[in-house]
């Protein structure tokens, strides 16, 4: 149930467009939305949390209460978690970029490691006597 809750004073209050004594909205009328809400919890925090945010006291239920301020402990413990594990993401991520310097030493480095293999390939071809072959002089002699 949506209530439209408005114009909060110490003395008054504006639900649903009525203005109500503090005290009557806090006491007989909480009372009867949670009684109208039945056994449903969710319809009974609703109304409740609603109250809360609007600046009223709901200490007649503090179950009700309990459960909403333990929901709302939850999703934030949440969402200071998901903070902390973006951040630390962030900082993985952040420690993965690289300067053209480091690449430009790795290029160099892989570049060596293949001239070194070609060699060492270069060195086993003209050891085995056939220096030219290569996969198109194969298709050629074949």
């Amino acid at each position: 149930m949506q209530l439209n809750i408005q114009k909060v004073t110490p003395e008054t209050v504006e639900v649903q467009g009525q203005v109500v004594a503090r005290a009557n909205a806090e006491g007989v009328m909480l009372a009867t939305l949670i009684a109208t809400a039945g056994s449903s919890k969710p319809a009974q925090e609703a109304i409740v949390s609603q109250y809360l945010d609007a600046g009223l006291s709901a200490a007649a239920f503090p179950a009700i209460v309990r459960s909403i301020e333990t929901r709302k402990l939850a999703a934030e413990r949440e969402h200071a978690e998901r903070l902390k594990d973006a951040r630390e993401h962030a900082e993985r991520v952040k420690s993965y970029e690289s300067t053209p310097l480091d690449e430009a030493r790795r290029r160099a480095k892989r570049q060596v490691r293949e001239d070194q293999y070609r060699a060492m390939g270069n060195a086993i071809r003209s050891a085995n006597g056939r220096s030219d072959f290569s996969s198109a002089n194969w298709l050629e002699n074949s």
